[in-house]
C-alpha cells in the first residue's frame, strides 16, 4: 500500500466518526424543543369549566323573583263578610256554607246543617265557629228588632222526630250567639222537613242525597228596623 492509498483510507474512517456525533447531539435538542413548547402551552379547558356555574346561578334566582309574588292573592277570605255587611242585597259568601240576601227590611242568612253538626245530633261542631261569626258580625251591624231562627231537616226520619231535632238545632245556634255577647230579641222555630228547598227525591222517586244536604239547613232572618219595645 502506498503513502496515497493510506492516506484516503484514514480520511474516510474519520469522517465516518463525526457524522453520529453530529446526529446525536440534534435529537436531544429536538426533543428538548418539543417539551418547551408543550410546557408553555396552557390548558384549554379550565377558563370554560369554572364560567359554567356562574351561567346556571341565574335561572334560579329569577326563578324565586318570580315565585314570591303569588302569597299575596290569598288575602280575600274575609272580604264577602263585609260586603255582606254593607250591602245586605247578596250575602253569599264564596268558600263558605253561609248565604243570605236582603227582603225588604230583613236579611234573611242560611247556614247548612252539615258544616254546623254531625248527623243526627244537635249539638255544634268546633269548625261551626267560624261560619256562625260570619253571621254574628251581620247581626252586630244589622240587627234592631226580631231575630228568628229556624231549623230545618230532610225527609228522612218521621214528621215528630224531624220537627224535634230541627228546633234543638235553632236553640243551640241561639245559645251560641247569646254566649258570643249578642243579646237580641230571639224567636227559635223547627220545621222539620215541612219547608223544602229543594227536592228530597228525583223524578224517578230515587233518592237525592244533594237536594236532602241543601234541605238540612238553619235560617237565620234579622229585622234591621228596630227592636222590640222602641
Amino acid at each position: 500500500m502506498n503513502a496515497t492509498t493510506a492516506f484516503s483510507l484514514f480520511a474516510a474512517v474519520a469522517l465516518c466518526a463525526c457524522n453520529p456525533q453530529s446526529s446525536g447531539s440534534q435529537a436531544p435538542a429536538a426533543a428538548a424543543s418539543a417539551q418547551n413548547t408543550q410546557a408553555e402551552t396552557p390548558p384549554p379547558a379550565s377558563v370554560p369549566a369554572q364560567a359554567a356555574p356562574a351561567q346556571q346561578a341565574q335561572p334560579a334566582s329569577s326563578a324565586l323573583q318570580t315565585a314570591e309574588p303569588q302569597p299575596a292573592a290569598a288575602q280575600t277570605t274575609s272580604a264577602p263578610v263585609s260586603s255582606v255587611s254593607a250591602q245586605g242585597s247578596n250575602l253569599s259568601a264564596t268558600g263558605s256554607s253561609l248565604s243570605a240576601q236582603q227582603t225588604g227590611f230583613n236579611i234573611e242568612i242560611n247556614l247548612a246543617s252539615d258544616v254546623l253538626f254531625d248527623f243526627d245530633k244537635a249539638d255544634l261542631k268546633p269548625e261551626a265557629d267560624a261560619e256562625l261569626q260570619k253571621a254574628a258580625e251581620v247581626i252586630r251591624e244589622k240587627g234592631k228588632g226580631l231575630i228568628l231562627i229556624t231549623g230545618h231537616t230532610d225527609s228522612k226520619g218521621s214528621k215528630a222526630y224531624n220537627k224535634k231535632l230541627s228546633l234543638a238545632r235553632a236553640e243551640a245556634v241561639k245559645q251560641w250567639f247569646e254566649k258570643h255577647g249578642l243579646h237580641y230579641d230571639y224567636q227559635t222555630d223547627g220545621k222539620g222537613a215541612a219547608d223544602p228547598i229543594a227536592p228530597n227525591t228525583n223524578e224517578d222517586g230515587n233518592d237525592n242525597p244533594e237536594g236532602r244536604a241543601k234541605n238540612r239547613r238553619v235560617e237565620i232572618v234579622i229585622n234591621k228596623t228596630k227592636r222590640l219595645g222602641e
